[in-house]
């Protein structure tokens, strides 16, 4: 027999649902943003993060994305653990939902981090000598005594 559920039980459940697909929602704008800015970036011919800013304002928000990754698998877990909700309900899925926007936010963060350090470096004019063969490059590692 189909017992009544309370409704304040129902009330936090679609609450719930509403704040996680908002959320989700806005993290994927935020990749969304990410995205378009490495776009906008890609053809760019002068360094992007000369004092490094750019890098720890990236590392920052990669750790942010983490935390908040960790706290939502706990809250994944206890919501697949309750009694009270129902596989049907959807908060276990939103949360998997939430948690993947999460993941694919962070890795990009990371990608872009990476790449805005790799565009950065390949820039910076190089203080050592051009070499014509192996044979230079060597002599000149590995003086004779």
């Amino acid at each position: 027999m189909f017992a009544a559920r309370n409704l304040e039980l129902l009330a936090a459940i679609e609450n719930t649902l509403d704040a996680l697909n908002s959320d989700t929602s806005l993290l994927r704008a935020i990749h969304a943003g990410y995205e378009e800015i490495r776009d906008r970036l890609t053809d760019s011919s002068i360094t992007i993060d000369d004092g490094g800013r750019i890098q720890s304002m990236l590392e920052k928000a990669g750790a942010v994305c983490s935390r908040i990754y960790h706290d939502a698998c706990k809250r994944h877990e206890a919501a697949c653990q309750d009694p009270q909700l129902r596989p049907d309900d959807g908060v276990a899925e939103a949360y998997c939902e939430f948690m993947e926007a999460v993941r694919n936010l962070h890795d990009y963060i990371e990608e872009l981090r990476e790449w805005i350090a790799t565009h950065d470096a390949v820039l910076e004019p190089s203080i050592s000598p051009a070499f014509s063969s192996v044979d230079d490059l060597f002599d000149d590692l590995l003086p004779l005594h």
